[in-house]
């Protein structure tokens, strides 16, 4: 597999994603969002995700140069229209609307719609977290990308329908909850696809309901479907997801005739100081981290983890090593390079 470090595999994203008619910001700001996924170990959300943009593109459901439209405000909330532009240029701007409002009067509430694909859920609470404030982050596609059954059945009905959280510190990296509603995200099972391994039990079931480990059966055809992550659990927060994320935005909640995939969220912003101000929610924040990862080890482990502290350690792990790419992942990037004739590095 080549291994690449991160500046030249994001200058390379950012070169095919200009040629593929991309303005210079949204081709840099999209390069960083996939690249930064890969060294934080999400190879879901990541540079495997460039053929699918570039198609996209070139099937004209992404429109590059769109600016986001504010629908309706008020000083404390927004309702945005992302007219279809890159997700990592329409979420970031959306969630700055929302941390500019919570600066003014506390808290910021946007509900985004016609937003493409967002990638990595994760980086736009962490912007927030960045200005000192917590935040929310519930996201659907739009009615179509279904990929999850709901408990009890075997057809999709649900997309993945992730929800994170950022809290900010002060000592140190924010915590972050970065889930999806389903028990793995689709782009891992693509991944075991390419390198032809086998998806861990539990997850997928194939189109007649059977539990498999062939990620075939879940692309099929015909199609399998997911679970959603913990039976009932999972899929109560997957369905409410889509209703806060879709319903809300007015992007719509999945439904059978929606099948254009891209993303509708609402996220709440927080300003910590404004709540409480001054080092007590952050010692309170310390406190617990500390409380948590005193208790006993259970058989097998040798040390707890907090949400967030994985993605630091894959952080500087690949920062030190560099990106590893499967061979199927780069072949696909290859030829959509060569597409645009934008030079691969050997």
């Amino acid at each position: 597999m080549p291994t690449l470090i991160f500046s030249a595999l994001t200058q390379l994203t950012s070169q095919i994603f200009s040629a593929a008619g991309a303005s210079g910001l949204e081709a840099e700001i999209v390069a960083k969002s996939l690249v930064q996924a890969n060294l934080v170990g999400h190879d879901s959300h990541g540079v495997m995700r460039i053929p699918e943009y570039v198609g996209w593109m070139e099937q004209k459901l992404v429109t590059p140069g769109a600016q986001i439209k504010i629908v309706r405000e008020s000083e404390a909330f927004a309702v945005i229209e992302g007219g279809w532009g890159f997700g990592q240029v329409v979420g970031r701007q959306a969630m700055h609307v929302a941390i500019r409002k919570a600066k003014q009067v506390g808290v910021g509430t946007v509900s985004a719609s016609q937003c493409c694909h967002l990638g990595r859920i994760g980086d736009y609470p962490l912007l927030a977290a960045e200005h000192g404030m917590a935040a929310i982050m519930f996201v659907n596609t739009h009615g179509g990308g279904k990929l999850m059954a709901p408990w009890g059945g075997r057809e999709r009905r649900l997309s993945a329908n992730p929800i994170s959280i950022a809290i900010p510190r002060k000592s140190s990296w924010p915590l972050l909850v970065d889930i999806s509603s389903s028990s793995i995200a689709e782009g891992k099972i693509r991944g075991m696809l390419h390198r032809k391994i086998p998806v861990p039990a539990g997850h997928i079931m194939d189109s007649n309901g059977n539990p498999t480990t062939d990620p075939a059966d879940f692309y099929g055809p015909p199609p399998g479907a997911l679970h959603p992550f913990g039976g009932h659990k999972g899929f109560g927060l997957g369905l409410v997801t889509d209703i806060l994320a879709g319903a809300l935005s007015g992007g719509g909640c999945s439904r059978k005739e929606a099948d254009r995939v891209g993303n509708t969220f609402l996220a709440v912003v927080i300003d910590i100081d404004q709540l409480r101000p001054g080092d007590s929610f952050y010692d309170d924040v310390n406190q617990l981290v500390a409380y948590v990862k005193s208790s006993a080890l259970a058989p097998g482990f040798n040390e707890i983890l907090v949400p967030g502290e994985p993605e630091v350690r894959h952080e500087a792990l690949r920062t030190k090593n560099g990106i590893e790419i499967d061979e199927e992942t780069w072949r696909q990037i290859i030829e959509t390079a060569k597409r645009y004739g934008v030079p691969v590095m050997p």
